[in-house]
């Protein structure tokens, strides 16, 4: 564990969020309760009941259930001395609104595997990362197969969540808001510790969490950059409210419907047929990210 890991571990630690990780019953279930138990966060009880409350049972799920973190936020030495083979290159921080829902923890809390297969949003997550990162170092593309090139990427940025805890109440939507006004407190302390070039929120309620927690004030009032062949520029230079660092910031959709001809773009022409391939739009970004980390030095 590197030092920017290990200061990110205890601060969990101290504020009561550190991951319970999965525990099962004699039954071989996830034991909900048991997980719940054993995290010390002082708002979850007010969490899981805002949730109970709007919780509704479908035939997909017929049980409330709720399940605080069981996964950690890994840092990687990649990202810890902004170093790839041999390249510089900035530190990207990604930023979500929540986990899973508790039934698909154990699919995707376990060690991926080369069978694995990327959601649309790790894919749309992957394929950021590679883009904006063009100008820095040269990537293999982020498939959906599993490949190796796809593990590399996820080593080169950190990816935060809003929400700490999660539930089934919400399906594909959000979960009630109280959630992640709840863990917004403690966005602005994680991201001072990962001290990032870069912040990439995902979706307008993780941009307003950001706005709130992670930058000073009046982000709305601060300029777009102006690039060209973008019309409709998502960036802005701003600075964290803890440490006053200056971050590039890109206020993006969830890559989701609307993604990538919004914000991303179209393929790099050579790998139009290429899952996971670079996207015009955020190569783009990516130039303007260099001139920026040139400027400020870093």
């Amino acid at each position: 564990m590197n030092e920017m890991e290990n200061k990110l571990k205890k601060y969990y630690e101290e504020v009561g969020i550190a991951s319970v990780g999965e525990m099962k019953n004699e039954n071989g279930n996830y034991d909900y309760e048991e997980m719940f138990d054993s995290f010390c966060c002082c708002k979850k009880d007010d969490c899981r009941e805002v949730c109970r409350n709007a919780y509704k049972p479908s035939d997909e799920d017929k049980e409330f259930l709720f399940s605080p973190r069981t996964q950690g936020v890994e840092v990687s030495e990649y990202y810890a001395k902004k170093k790839y083979k041999g390249h510089s290159i900035p530190r990207i921080v990604v930023v979500s609104l929540s986990v899973p829902k508790p039934e698909q923890i154990c699919s995707t809390a376990k060690k991926k595997t080369s069978s694995r297969k990327l959601n649309q949003h790790w894919r749309g997550t992957t394929t950021t990362v590679r883009s904006l990162l063009d100008p820095f170092v040269d990537l293999a593309p982020a498939g959906d197969r599993g490949d190796n090139s796809t593990e590399i990427i996820e080593k080169l940025f950190v990816h935060v969540r809003t929400g700490k805890c999660s539930s089934n109440v919400g399906g594909k939507n959000q979960e009630p808001a109280q959630l992640y006004k709840n863990c917004g407190d403690y966005l602005s302390e994680e991201v001072r510790i990962l001290e990032p070039d870069v912040v990439v929120t995902q979706g307008g309620a993780a941009h307003l969490q950001a706005e709130e927690h992670v930058f000073v004030e009046n982000t709305k009032n601060t300029p777009v950059e102006k690039i060209e062949g973008i019309a409709n520029s998502i960036a802005r230079i701003v600075r964290l409210k803890k440490g006053n660092r200056r971050v590039y910031w890109l206020s993006s959709h969830f890559p989701y419907a609307g993604f990538y001809s919004d914000h991303a773009g179209k393929p790099v022409a050579s790998e139009i047929h290429i899952v996971g391939a670079k996207r015009e739009k955020l190569v783009l970004y990516g130039r303007d990210i260099k001139k920026f980390m040139d400027a400020e030095g870093r």
